[in-house]
């Protein structure tokens, strides 16, 4: 089988494009390269058909992954211990998702992590608020299991300080009120994130921000069956760089105020690109959690007001206490302080979503996803079995013969078109003859 032959195959065993969809779009390719496999593939992408990342994973043979139910995987977007999360298209809508999926490998595996996925699944539906990723649906097909989320445009708060700095007090305040407003709305729900850090807050191009990710949720007053999944006492559950120092000794002896901790960390890290105890192996930043004093805010970065720092500060209480008493006083507090941007929330629609995916989809190399990923690769599997209707007609000769096809069905029409009027023109110029004698 040739290059081309196997490639065009593999795009029609994908399910990405039917038979009709691959004809419309090779239609314009020029015939002198039409067996050139990568110049196929090259004048897919163009065409808006596929994106490269679909065309290097079918290239790799990888066929089965690339579409699950109604959704069709565009290209990842990230990864963690919970799975992998990618742009997806609804088929049924058109509407843009971020799609993560738990890799059946994983799930057969790691019982907890199913269990802890699961929960994720139930308690994002649970809970909505505009400055929190909203759940579209969730659910399993094939038994692989996935939350189809609204896709978020822009970079999480991480991402924003590496690469800008420290934010501006006006631009933290701002940021930082709209997901305490959405901790809040949590909070009142009985939930608890417990995993609150600045790569859980994505900042959005008109620059708002939202949370994300309720992998590691608690709701209070829960009965903790398995520890393995929820946590307990000696277990800790979340992010050591932003962890309150009750929950690093018990992840189920928590409130509101242990997100409000962690809050305070993702804000000094916001202020001075670094968290409060930022050093040393882990135990060590555990017992500084604990017991130790940051390094005065308005040391690390001068820029801070006392007054602001104190804000921090007293987030950072040992004793929660010492801390706000909710979400919704520090909303108030940092409302005070905040510059607001002059554009509202994205909506889908919005120009800068629109350029977010453009850039997403045309700028994604080869070398982003070239290394061996477990948890991709336990998803995205290589298939050898023939899929149903797959034969000799899906060859790339039959497929080109029948745009080829076209034209002559066009040209005929056109002649007869052209010598129906001139019969009918000789048989009026007779009647006219005729009648004039």
């Amino acid at each position: 089988m040739s290059p081309v032959d196997d490639f065009l195959r593999n795009v029609l065993r994908s399910g990405l494009l039917d038979r009709e969809q691959l004809q419309k779009s090779l239609r314009t390719l020029p015939r002198d390269r039409r067996e050139d496999v990568n110049a196929i593939k090259e004048h897919l992408i163009q065409q808006k058909a596929l994106t490269r990342f679909q065309v290097f994973k079918i290239s790799q043979g990888i066929t089965l992954g690339l579409t699950l139910g109604p959704y069709r995987l565009l290209v990842p977007l990230g990864r963690g211990g919970m799975g992998t999360v990618y742009l997806a298209i609804d088929s049924r809508s058109g509407q843009y998702i971020a799609l993560k999926i738990l890799p059946p490998k994983v799930a057969r595996q790691e019982e907890r992590l199913l269990a802890r996925f699961r929960r994720e699944m139930e308690l994002s539906q649970k809970i909505q608020h505009p400055h929190l990723a909203r759940t579209i649906e969730a659910g399993a097909f094939l038994n692989i299991h996935h939350i189809a989320m609204e896709f978020i445009p822009g970079q999480t708060l991480y991402r924003v300080v590496m690469d800008e700095g420290p934010l501006p007090i006006g631009r933290a305040a701002h940021l930082f009120a709209e997901v305490a407003a959405a901790l809040g709305q949590a909070h009142a729900q009985g939930v608890i994130h417990r995993d609150m850090k600045p790569s859980n807050i994505m900042v959005t191009p008109h620059d708002h921000a939202k949370v994300l990710d309720l992998g590691l949720a608690y709701t209070e007053g829960e009965v903790v069956e398995d520890i393995d999944v929820v946590g307990g006492k000696g277990y800790i559950v979340g992010s050591i760089d932003y962890m309150a120092p009750e929950q690093t000794r018990d992840s189920t002896a928590v409130d509101a105020r242990a997100d409000l901790y962690a809050l305070g960390c993702c804000l000094y890290f916001a202020l001075t690109g670094k968290p409060p105890f930022p050093d040393g192996p882990l135990m060590a930043r555990v017992r500084a959690h604990r017991a130790e004093v940051p390094a005065s805010l308005h040391d690390r970065n001068p820029d801070v007001p006392e007054t602001f720092a104190a804000i921090v500060h007293r987030l950072l209480a040992k004793n929660p206490a010492d801390r706000f008493a909710s979400a919704g006083e520090l909303v108030k507090v940092l409302e005070a302080w905040s510059v607001a941007p002059t554009q509202a929330l994205e909506a889908p629609g919005d120009p800068a979503v629109e350029e977010e995916i453009r850039k997403l989809t045309d700028g994604w190399m080869v070398a982003e996803t070239a290394v061996k990923d477990a948890s991709e690769d336990a998803l995205l599997f290589r298939i050898d079995a023939e899929v149903k209707s797959a034969g000799p007609e899906f060859l790339s000769r039959s497929i080109f013969d029948e745009i080829d096809r076209v034209q002559p069905h066009v040209w005929l029409l056109a002649v007869v078109v052209i010598w129906v009027v001139v019969l009918m023109c000789c048989i009026l110029g007779t009647c006219v003859a005729s009648f004039a004698k």
